[in-house]
């Protein structure tokens, strides 16, 4: 008895050691998306919010683990709530700090921009308040925190809703699911006491499966402080120089407006045009820009096609990107099948692959 229930405590001991270095490690993959944009946004939020998640995990698994800890967990769990609603205040605030100080461009006409930090705020301090006065209850303010704390990650999605490249992956169902998991880990921290240890198990599985699909779902938004240019974007387009074909085209937008033209045509009327330019200014070569009321058309050409990015506005951005895709989108075809193009396209279809990799973050 005594030998199985040492096995059962060191089972214990490597789920729950190896659910905290995974949430450590997810952490890791946050910071480094921090990197690709600002210093102040909702990804440094969620990156404060899974490291006061991951003191959490840690904290109530010790009861079990450690059955001579329980008066130091009776003692500190006060502190430990603060700190995980603390997080997920944190998160809001820097998640609302984001919305506002990197999407100018965008209409706003929220008259209280920081209304959900507000509400969670308060919600933090009163529970702060109550327990210094012996009376713990964390499942009122925790709701309190928690819908502010879903309405904010919505608000962030919904930037995105337009955008065809971040619509396909919708990272939505991804976030959402991972939270609703990490939701049901919290309830089986209580579970054991009730119905025993195996409640652990499944605690660190949710919490491991939960962080998990949070995370990815994350990593598929692009940062809030490129959102300025990537709105901007329109279409795309892919020529074949010798003929004119139009052999890759995509729509970053997915309103009606601006797909109400004949793609096929457009991209053909597109090389036309170049062709036509290019004759016209031989010695300069093939056109770079055109630019017409508020629509602005960018050219990069390769040895056999040409790529055309229909814009809304200009941006730094726009040039380098299509470069880069433009290289790599020839680098990965058969130079034979591009220069003696038999007029099939579907394999051109692999292209949406640089899309995400040059036009999404």
């Amino acid at each position: 008895m005594i030998l199985e229930l040492n096995i059962q405590r060191d089972m214990l001991l490597i789920f729950h050691y190896f659910a905290i270095f995974f949430v450590i490690y997810l952490v890791i993959q946050i910071v480094m998306k921090i990197r690709e944009g600002k210093l102040v946004s909702t990804t440094t939020g969620l990156a404060i919010y899974m490291t006061t998640y991951g003191i959490f995990v840690y904290f109530m698994g010790l009861p079990v683990i450690y059955p001579e800890l329980e008066d130091f967990f009776q003692a500190s769990i006060m502190t430990v709530m603060i700190i995980y609603i603390g997080g997920m205040v944190g998160y809001i605030l820097l998640s609302e700090l984001d919305d506002n100080l990197h999407t100018k461009s965008v209409k706003n006409d929220n008259k209280f921009p920081y209304l959900l930090t507000i509400i969670s705020l308060g919600g933090f301090i009163i529970f702060i308040l109550l327990g210094f006065a012996g009376l713990y209850d964390p499942f009122i303010t925790f709701s309190v925190v928690l819908i502010p704390f879903i309405i904010a990650t919505d608000k962030i999605i919904k930037k995105f809703r337009n955008l065809e490249v971040v619509k396909r992956e919708n990272p939505g169902r991804w976030f959402y699911a991972g939270l609703t998991i990490t939701g049901f880990s919290n309830a089986f921290s209580s579970f054991w006491m009730l119905w025993g240890e195996w409640f652990m198990y499944i605690r660190y599985f949710t919490v491991i499966v939960g962080s998990l699909l949070m995370v990815h779902g994350w990593r598929l938004l692009p940062n809030l402080s490129e959102l300025d240019w990537m709105r901007k974007m329109e279409n795309l387009f892919v020529i074949h120089s010798e003929t004119s074909s139009l052999l890759y085209q995509y729509s970053f937008k997915t309103d009606e407006k601006t797909n109400e033209f004949d793609s096929d045509l457009t991209g053909s009327a597109m090389g036309g045009v170049d062709m036509l330019l290019s004759e016209i200014l031989a010695d300069k070569g093939h056109i770079r820009e055109i630019e017409h009321e508020d629509k602005k058309l960018f050219f990069s050409h390769g040895l056999y096609t040409s790529s055309i990015l229909i814009t809304e506005g200009d941006s730094d951005e726009f040039r380098y990107r299509l470069d880069m895709f433009e290289i790599n989108f020839e680098n990965d075809f058969d130079p034979k099948e591009l220069a003696h193009f038999s007029g099939e396209i579907t394999k051109f279809q692999q292209a949406d692959k640089f899309i995400r990799e040059y036009f999404s973050h």
